[in-house]
């Protein structure tokens, strides 16, 4: 069952979405609509050009420059395509959403809806595995959705226990209790607490990595607590002081992590170590299924992760002159037929 999450602008949780939170009606389904080019660092979770192109160009700077450059042509070109008008259904702002199937009919009424009554709008579905959602994606397919690679998730199964406790887990639990910090669940927070999380938040996702992930605001995290949506599994100083922490949303039995973050000028050793440790402790002590998102593959990998490749599945604007963008897509699928999570993994996913 998904939570029931405030109507609130997304400005108030988002700094760089470029786009509007709507809800279908009555639906608990949101979509992010964008009609217009965005800021320079719009956020991918609302912008398809900025996951495809912005975020691979920065990954690929240090590298390889001229790759760089040319997907940011790319990227260019997308624009001109008007991949800016875009409406993603049930499009939380979060880099994970979670389909059951108990959502799937819901969901493709409303991208079909989305789609009539756009027709100069792509519109997208994020988050899809064709193992968990065959049956939705062929229901998209037959509303003019083409499946397109977008990442290698990682997924930690504890439903049923944990057969075998790889060795750097090991580590990272023993290391958890010697470092003297406490673990609590936050279920309520203050603003005191909600401007430390998105300091610590911001100290890794956007300083360290990208200003294109969330710019998360303050009031996200209070609202995301407050309103009970999602918890916060925290690592806590003797002083009380939190030192790191990770959010925690869980839809069903799957649970998923959309933001964290630890202090980076602390004294303590491995803190991102120490705070999965306690992620895949509360995990398997709620027997849940943990979705870890994608990125640090080879940590995730030693740990027990098991890669899967997830699809954002694209419909091009429907207005009849807009039939090459169609063909267009349809070509892109095809090539993309042979890329598979090995193929991502092998380019560092």
């Amino acid at each position: 069952m998904q939570p029931t999450w405030p109507r609130q602008p997304l400005e108030r949780w988002m700094r760089n979405a470029s786009a509007e939170l709507q809800w279908l009606g009555q639906s608990s389904l949101a979509v992010t609509v964008s009609r217009k080019p965005g800021m320079a660092d719009t956020s991918y979770l609302t912008s398809l050009r900025s996951g495809w192109f912005d975020y691979a160009a920065e990954e690929l700077q240090a590298t390889s420059w001229w790759a760089a450059w040319g997907v940011r042509r790319l990227g260019t070109c997308a624009r001109w395509l008007g991949l800016d008008r875009l409406i993603l259904v049930g499009n939380w702002p979060v880099s994970t959403n979670v389909w059951d199937a108990a959502c799937s009919v819901e969901l493709s009424d409303a991208c079909n809806r989305a789609v009539a009554q756009n027709p100069d709008c792509f519109v997208g579905v994020r988050n899809l595995q064709a193992s968990k959602h065959e049956d939705l994606m062929e229901t998209l397919r037959g509303l003019g959705f083409v499946a397109l690679p977008a990442r290698v998730v990682y997924e930690f199964d504890l439903r049923q226990g944990l057969a075998r406790k790889p060795s750097h887990l090991a580590r990272d639990h023993t290391a958890r209790k010697r470092s003297g910090l406490n673990t609590v669940v936050l279920e309520q927070a203050t603003p005191e607490t909600a401007r430390r999380m998105a300091s610590l938040y911001t100290r890794i996702y956007l300083d360290k990595h990208s200003q294109l992930n969330a710019q998360y605001t303050p009031e996200f995290f209070e609202d995301m607590l407050n309103g009970s949506v999602m918890r916060a599994l925290a690592l806590t100083h003797s002083n009380g002081d939190i030192m790191a922490f990770a959010m925690l949303y869980q839809v069903g039995d799957t649970l998923t992590v959309p933001a964290l973050g630890y202090a980076t000028d602390a004294e303590i050793d491995g803190l991102y170590r120490l705070l999965f440790s306690a992620i895949h402790d509360y995990t398997q002590t709620h027997a849940l299924l943990l979705n870890y998102s994608s990125g640090a593959g080879d940590f995730k990998r030693k740990r027990g992760g098991v890669p899967h490749l997830e699809y954002t599945m694209v419909c091009a604007p429907s207005r009849k002159a807009n039939g090459w963008r169609s063909q267009l897509l349809r070509w892109l699928e095809k090539k993309a037929q042979r890329i598979d999570a090995d193929a991502l993994m092998a380019l560092g996913a």
